[in-house]
């Protein structure tokens, strides 16, 4: 017999679930890479050539708009976003923590930052869009800059 009021779940429920989902895929992945002793680097360049095209309808929007679009990314897999700021020239956004990654890279053997190699997934996305773009870990946040290049 089925209960009708336990078939029903919340968005909550399942943003919950689907950003743990998100960094565990991405966190198992980095794991199973360095198993193999594959270059995590070679996947997160590829990863983010294979996702550049999709980016190009924001290629003339202000700077502030496409670290927007990033911390968006950002937070839907569960980081924490401190602080975003800019203009039509740059921007910087402030991430002050991602939980889950935390717990999962501890529960997969790898270290606590491990996720933050997917950072440089964006090298690729902001080249394609004329975008100087660099990220630090500093003091457990990770600043990520960005300024449009000269033409």
């Amino acid at each position: 017999m089925t209960d009708d009021a336990n078939t029903e779940l919340t968005t909550e429920e399942l943003l919950s679930q689907a950003r743990g989902n998100a960094t565990a895929f991405v966190l198992t992945t980095i794991a199973y890479l360095k198993e193999r002793g594959l270059a995590v680097e070679d996947f997160v360049d590829f990863f983010g050539h294979q996702f550049a095209p999709g980016w190009d309808e924001l290629r003339s929007q202000p700077v502030v708009d496409i670290a927007r679009a990033v911390s968006s990314n950002a937070v839907s897999v569960g980081c924490t976003l401190g602080s975003l700021s800019g203009d039509e020239a740059g921007a910087e956004v402030i991430i002050t923590g991602w939980p889950e990654a935390e717990e999962i890279s501890s529960v997969l053997g790898l270290e606590p930052n491990a996720g933050d190699a997917m950072w440089d997934s964006f090298h690729p996305i902001m080249e394609r869009l004329g975008i100087s773009y660099a990220w630090r870990r500093e003091d457990g946040a990770v600043t990520l800059t960005y300024a449009r290049e000269s033409a």
